[in-house]
This record gives structure tokens, C-alpha cells and sequence, in this order.
């Protein structure tokens, strides 16, 4: 993988099913999905969750600046990308409510100096989890369907409705979401598959997500290897690797569903799953899991909040993205009672958008805000307004890389 790396990149994104990695875990692994959590959480530290803001629902940078302006840009942070393409959802069931578009996620490309780490051009497509009333509502949704845009003439294949209906969802009426996610994700998987191959060069697609985020890209890691979008055009034996790492992921399909999973040679799957996360043992029946399990458990960190504080609480806790993040920095393997951080990641991100460190951190709650909440001061009458938000060009008029 490059920069003292001991394993190839193959390895580390599957080929082996990461034989003898997972427990104890591999600190070349360990490094390799933190590095994959953070792209996820830079779509929920980067989204205007201000409602009284014009530009609610959608990014807070252009894409050309996100991984900067969420802290992921710098000197020792060699995984370098480069964001080819947001794309969005609608927000609500019907598009009689406008504007019916949010933001939940972007393919970026690693760049050539993030390639020379990675040991290849990796092509990623991060999926963020719910945010809007639409999502929540798919999130319950949870009725089996044939997927058969994806599967074509098989009704066997059944997936969760929510997570299907959402995934190819459109409003033709809504510049950003008249193509659903799962066109906008393919169609910009399908340009980079042949840019780079047309170039010669060794290939990944990873897919990501949290929560919601991880059934989708669960989906998405299998729609792309299913009909070919890692396979170059007009090069068919040329088939690029297709790794998924679903953190906190609901269960997304049935047994045919897991069993096209499995039997696709060119995909790979590992969930990081948190012992007291509830969300993966849902839905409780007729579902199954895909790919290799990464187990972590809340209760052998010393900084987290304890289940004393409250069952809830630390339910809550458990599910968000920074403790996952945080859990596989220090985690010692699920049959040890150990932790240790190491100086792998600091514990002040854990608190970032909740309050869940315990209060001898000495660690702020939620302190991942905008200055004044967005609000600024005129400098000629000394009056307060909200500033004009970012509105990123729709996706397909977006030509700037």
C-alpha cells in the first residue's frame, strides 16, 4: 500500500477475505478503514443541517475544497482524493415540497501522489446516513422487494424497500435529483473506470458508508459489479477490485441477496459492527449480512460514556461514526479486555457532534459548529443577518474537478 505499509493493497481491501486480520486487528487494516471512516464523516461534518438556510440539505464547500475545510488535507495525512462529483437524494415523498434535493454523498479519485500510497488509482464513493424526512421514513420501511433495476428479470432477489425505494429514487422536477443517486453514482463510476484504464493503470472502486450510508453502499458495491461499472469499456477481462466498508450497517437484503453477494468474485465486503449498536441486528427477520464482520464494543473504552449514564444515551453513542472511528483506533481484538489508542486518533473527535466523552476529558460537547451559527455582521450598520450560504451546481452541469 505504500508509507511502511507491510501488506499490498489487495490484501487490505479484501482479496484474501482478510484471512488472520480481523483479531487481533491488523494495524495496517486498522489504519486502512479509519482512513475510510473519515471520508464518510466529511459528508456530515461538510452539510448544512441549518434549516433556516437557503442552502439546507446541501454541502457547505465546493468540492474542490472539502477535504480541507473538514481537516482531512494535511501533511500527515497521505490519502489524497480529489472529488469528481457530489450527488443527491430527494428530501421528501412527494415533489409537491420543494426544493426536494440533499446532498448524501460523492465519488472522488485518488489523486497521483494519494495513489503512490494507496498502490493504486482508487475510485470512492462515500454514502453519508438519515438526515432528512425522506430517509427516515425509508429507514422504516422495511418490506422486501425484487431489485430488479439492478437484477434485471430476477424477482427473487429481495431487498429492504427503504433502503431500494431511496436508492433510485428521482423528482424530475429538482435539477439536483431528476437523475436518482444510483444514476449519478454510475454514470461517474463508468467516466473514472474508463479514464484511468484508458491510461493503463491498476484500478479499485471502494464504496463507504454509516448507518443508512452503509445500506446503500452495500447495494451500490453490488449493483456496480453486477452490471459491469468496474469493468473497463470494451475490456471485459479487465475487472477491477469492488471493496465495500459498511460501518454500523443494517441488514439490506434476503439469503438470494446475501448469496449474489458472496458468489461475485470481484467484491468484498467488511462491516465494522459496534457490540452495543442496535441498528446491525436490524431488520430482526428475513435478513442477512454480507461480506467479513469487524466486531468492536463501546464498553472497553475508558473515555466513552458508561451504560450507567443511561441505556439510551449510550446507544446513541455507540452508533455514531467518530466512536466507531474511535473503537477500531484502540481496539486490542473483541476477545480482549484492552484498549489502547496508541496515539492513533485523538479522543476530541469522539465529542465532535455529541456529548459523549466522559466529563474528566475535559472535552467540549457538540463543539463541531459554524461561528455565530452562520450568522454575520454588516460592517456599515453593525447589523446581524445569515450569511449567504454555498449552492453547488447541479450535478450534471458541474464541470469543475
Amino acid at each position: 500500500m505504500g508509507v511502511n505499509s507491510s501488506r499490498p493493497w489487495t490484501e487490505l481491501s479484501g482479496e484474501t477475505n482478510w484471512k488472520d486480520m480481523l483479531d487481533p486487528l491488523d494495524e495496517d487494516l486498522r489504519m486502512y478503514l479509519i482512513h475510510y471512516g473519515e471520508r464518510v464523516q466529511a459528508i456530515y461534518d461538510a452539510y448544512n443541517g441549518q434549516t433556516e438556510s437557503e442552502g439546507y440539505g446541501l454541502p457547505l464547500f465546493p468540492m474542490d475544497k472539502l477535504f480541507s475545510e473538514v481537516g482531512l488535507k494535511t501533511d500527515n495525512n497521505p490519502f489524497w482524493y480529489e472529488v469528481t462529483q457530489y450527488f443527491y437524494v430527494p428530501m421528501y415523498e412527494t415533489f409537491l415540497l420543494q426544493p426536494d434535493r440533499c446532498w448524501i454523498g460523492y465519488v472522488a479519485v485518488s489523486t497521483d501522489d494519494g495513489s503512490k500510497t494507496l498502490g493504486r488509482r482508487d475510485i470512492l464513493v462515500a454514502w453519508r446516513g438519515t438526515k432528512d424526512p425522506l430517509e427516515t421514513f425509508s429507514d422504516i420501511q422495511d418490506d422486501l422487494v425484487p431489485a430488479t433495476d439492478i437484477f434485471k428479470h430476477d424477482t427473487d432477489t429481495k431487498i429492504h424497500s427503504g433502503f431500494y425505494s431511496l436508492y433510485r429514487k428521482n423528482d424530475i422536477l429538482n435539477p439536483y435529483t431528476k437523475h436518482s443517486a444510483r444514476d449519478q453514482v454510475l454514470r461517474e463510476v463508468r467516466k473514472q473506470v474508463d479514464t484511468y484504464a484508458s491510461k493503463n493503470e491498476t484500478i479499485s472502486i471502494t464504496v463507504v458508508g454509516h448507518s443508512l450510508g452503509a445500506a446503500l453502499a452495500t447495494i451500490n458495491a453490488l449493483d456496480i459489479v453486477t452490471n459491469g461499472y468496474n469493468v473497463p469499456t470494451g475490456h471485459p477481462g479487465k475487472a477491477c477490485l469492488v471493496t465495500a466498508f459498511p460501518f454500523a450497517s443494517p441488514k439490506v437484503g434476503d439469503e438470494n441477496f446475501q448469496k449474489k453477494f458472496s458468489s461475485s468474485e470481484k467484491l468484498r465486503a467488511l462491516r465494522v459492527t459496534n457490540a452495543i449498536d442496535i441498528v446491525p441486528f436490524l431488520p430482526p427477520i428475513r435478513y442477512y449480512h454480507v461480506g467479513e464482520q469487524l466486531m468492536v464494543d463501546s464498553r472497553k473504552s475508558p473515555y466513552l460514556r458508561p451504560l450507567t449514564d443511561g441505556l439510551t444515551t449510550a446507544i446513541s453513542i455507540g452508533h455514531q461514526l467518530e466512536t466507531y472511528l474511535h473503537l477500531i483506533a484502540g481496539t486490542k481484538g473483541i476477545d480482549s479486555k484492552d484498549f489502547d489508542l496508541g496515539g492513533r486518533r485523538g479522543i476530541a473527535l469522539v465529542n465532535k457532534g455529541k456529548d459523549a466523552l466522559n466529563d474528566d476529558c475535559k472535552i467540549p460537547a457538540q463543539w463541531w459548529v459554524a461561528k455565530n451559527k452562520n450568522m454575520v455582521q454588516n460592517g456599515n450598520d453593525g447589523s446581524w443577518s445569515l450569511a449567504a450560504p454555498y449552492i453547488p451546481p447541479p450535478p450534471e452541469d458541474d464541470k469543475k474537478k
